[in-house]
């Protein structure tokens, strides 16, 4: 009785190739390179079929110190990495410029999270000097004459901070003069 002692040891090159160990190496070699090939050209794919954004896209962008995301259109582009965008729901002079990284994809629905901190401080300003400029008599861009220690001096009404109090320039003088004043010493210029 003869026995044929098998060799796991990697092959002579002068030895023939052939056997089930050295097929299974070879396939194991061309399996995983096959891997590799078949997940570069995956990830290809993917980064091809991504397409960069563009004017009118509807996107998620991190707006204010909060870093939260809310939803604007593409309205320019300044490059390849830099964009104008306008955030939903905001006046225009919110629009701003962004960086590629802060665009974290496409909206696909209508958000309207609250305003940043930096806009709310805003609005709150405004909403305050609207209705003080509701409950006066005066508005912003009226004529006026304020009189000063006896004497009126013609002015030009630049805010309304409440309802007795405005804020004025005077004619002729550098903007260093202008001040707040109560309504008592204003009237209306002829």
């Amino acid at each position: 009785m003869t026995t044929e002692r098998v060799s796991l040891s990697p092959l002579k090159s002068s030895e023939p190739a052939g056997g089930f160990f050295s097929l299974a190496l070879l396939s194991r070699a061309h399996l995983s390179r096959a891997l590799r090939l078949f997940a570069l050209g995956l990830l290809l794919f993917v980064v091809a079929c991504q397409r960069p954004y563009r004017v009118g896209d509807y996107v998620l962008v991190e707006w204010g110190d909060e870093k939260q995301l809310y939803p604007a259109y593409i309205i320019g582009a300044r490059g390849d990495a830099r964009f104008r965008v306008h955030f939903d729901g905001y006046p225009a002079r919110w629009d701003e410029d962004v960086t590629l990284d802060r665009i974290k994809g496409f909206a696909r629905e209508r958000v309207f999270p609250p305003p940043p901190r930096h806009v709310r401080a805003v609005q709150s300003k405004e909403e305050k000097s609207d209705v003080a400029s509701r409950l006066s008599r005066f508005k912003v861009g009226d004529k006026v004459r304020v009189r000063f220690r006896g004497s009126f001096y013609r002015a030009t009404v630049l805010e309304v901070e409440s309802a007795g109090r405005l804020k004025v320039h005077y004619e002729g003088h550098e903007s260093a003069w202008d001040e707040v004043v109560d309504i008592g010493r204003v009237e209306i210029a002829p």
